[in-house]
């Protein structure tokens, strides 16, 4: 039994070391030659729809009085003072809204704020070698309608340069 454990252990550390080893030789391999980073810009503006019904104002102070003349039914002119106010909505940075007159109230205050949302992607662009070789070896076999079975043997290969 302790010898299992002692070759499982042996094993498992291997793995471990094995495992840094490989990541960091990938981190320390230099580029190759010509390698460049590309960098992807996607925008993409979004306009949200923000709906406000019967928005509680926050600060109310009159800011005048007009003096009116107010004809009753009997034709009797009575002067009347009428306060002006001014009823200012206001929710964080939301929104901002001034509404001035007797009695003011804002019923539905609509926002369409414009939100940009910017995503960059880079990515390194490695060119194609100059040189390439390739060889191709391998077998193929057809069957016809008519029951013959044909067998070959196929060999391809090339060279290619790029300028």
């Amino acid at each position: 039994m302790k010898e299992g454990t002692r070759i499982f252990t042996s094993l498992l550390l291997l793995l471990i070391f094995a495992g840094i080893g490989f990541a960091l030789g990938r981190r320390s391999a230099p580029k190759a030659p010509g390698t460049t980073i590309v960098r992807d810009t996607v925008t993409c503006t979004v306009y949200d729809t923000i709906v406000r019904e019967r928005p509680v104002y926050r600060v109310s102070y009159i800011t005048d009085t007009i003096r009116t003349y107010f004809t009753t039914i009997q034709h009797d002119t009575v002067q009347v003072e009428v306060p002006i106010e001014r009823r200012i909505y206001r929710e964080d940075s939301l929104y901002y809204a001034s509404v001035s007159g007797w009695r003011p109230s804002l019923d539905t205050l609509i926002l369409y704020p414009k939100t940009t949302v910017m995503t960059i992607h880079e990515r390194e662009k490695v060119p194609p070698p100059r040189w390439s070789f390739g060889a191709t070896v391998g077998p193929s076999v057809l069957a016809t309608p008519s029951g013959k079975v044909h067998a070959g043997l196929g060999v391809a290969a090339g060279i290619s340069y790029r300028f």
